[in-house]
């Protein structure tokens, strides 16, 4: 235990909110050490879609930041049973390639001194001192606060819970794309809670994709086939929507492994960056996440309220009712859409 190395914060997982904090804490001065089993550029499922208030955060937190992305204004609702509704938002969406766009934040990470390593997470042991970790190397670190950023499958969470809940399946593959450059929604009164169909059109394909309570490959597959898009490459990830593990002040979770993606729509990348930033003030300030991050679990208890209420059949079909009203459907979304 001579040689074991000391580092005042170990972050696992170098997704958005695992650089981001790391970011914010290297640009503090705080000696922070970003570990991820993964080689980067690594692929990552996602629809890469970045909303007014994701992306306009994002330049708050990184100002100047430049990264590649496709700018969407075309939406188009589609409610069975209904007619498809498209409209136009007043603010650009944007949709990144998550291999692309990961790279990027940790590459933003590492030019500000932060010190980055390959490698897994295998356990954590609280000490009265510190935290020490253990990689599946063998390799430990002691640090003063470990920040599990490793998405929905973590392993911090899995240790501070005691045991796997893996959460919501989504299902996405990559299709040819679309000339219309169009972002579609596809909503049925006969999917299961949480179940929506998207189209994300990138700069060079298009991720369609597909998630609910109760997915399947199967499932997925029989939604291809009743959209005539046929079936390339099928892949698969967990959305983890709760807060159920026991809060600690010098072992935090953040983006997906803690569980903050919205919970109606799954969108995660602006949760990610909320809770980075959260983590990285708490940190800093010596203050416990849980204040720090008060807000936020305030509004995801407001959002899983929502969220058993918009997913009923009923309202489905109101919202296909709706949408027979394409300018009453873009008022909702740009209001929904518009950074405060």
């Amino acid at each position: 235990m001579e040689n074991l190395r000391k580092i005042e914060v170990l972050i696992v997982g170098a997704g958005p909110a695992g650089s981001v904090c790391g970011y914010l804490l290297a640009k503090a001065g705080v000696s922070c050490l970003l570990i991820d089993h993964a080689t980067f550029p690594r692929d990552k499922i996602c629809g890469g879609g970045l909303t007014p208030k994701c992306w306009k955060l994002l330049e708050e937190l990184i100002p100047g930041i430049k990264y590649e992305y496709n700018s969407i204004r075309n939406i188009r609702l589609e409610v069975e049973g209904f007619p498809a509704c498209p409209f136009e938002t007043a603010i650009e969406l944007r949709l990144v390639k998550r291999k692309e766009f990961d790279n990027m934040l940790l590459e933003t990470y590492k030019s500000v001194g932060g010190e980055f390593m390959q490698g897994a997470f295998l356990r954590y042991e609280e000490k009265q001192d510190g935290i020490i970790v253990t990689l599946k190397s063998g390799e430990q670190v002691e640090c003063r606060y470990l920040i599990g950023a490793d998405g929905a499958t973590s392993g911090v969470r899995r240790q501070l819970m005691g045991r796997r809940d893996n959460g919501l399946l989504i299902m996405e593959q990559y299709v040819e794309k679309s000339p219309e450059n169009a972002l579609v929604v596809g909503m049925s009164p006969k999917y299961d809670k949480n179940g929506y169909f998207y189209r994300f059109p990138n700069s060079e394909f298009d991720a369609v994709g597909y998630g609910d309570v109760n997915m399947t490959p199967d499932k997925f597959r029989k939604i291809l086939q009743q959209r005539h898009i046929p079936e390339t490459k099928l892949r698969g990830c967990y959305i983890y929507l709760k807060n159920d593990y026991p809060l600690n002040d010098h072992i935090i979770l953040i983006g997906d492994a803690g569980g903050f993606a919205n919970r109606v729509t799954c969108e995660g990348i602006k949760s990610a960056f909320e809770t980075a930033k959260a983590a990285a003030d708490a940190v800093i300030s010596g203050r416990p996440f849980r204040e720090v991050n008060a807000r936020k679990f305030e509004k995801l208890k407001k959002e899983d309220r929502f969220n058993d209420f918009f997913y009923k059949p009923y309202v489905v079909r109101l919202l296909g009712q709706i949408s027979r009203i394409p300018s009453l459907v873009k008022w909702c979304f740009d209001r929904a859409l518009r950074p405060h």
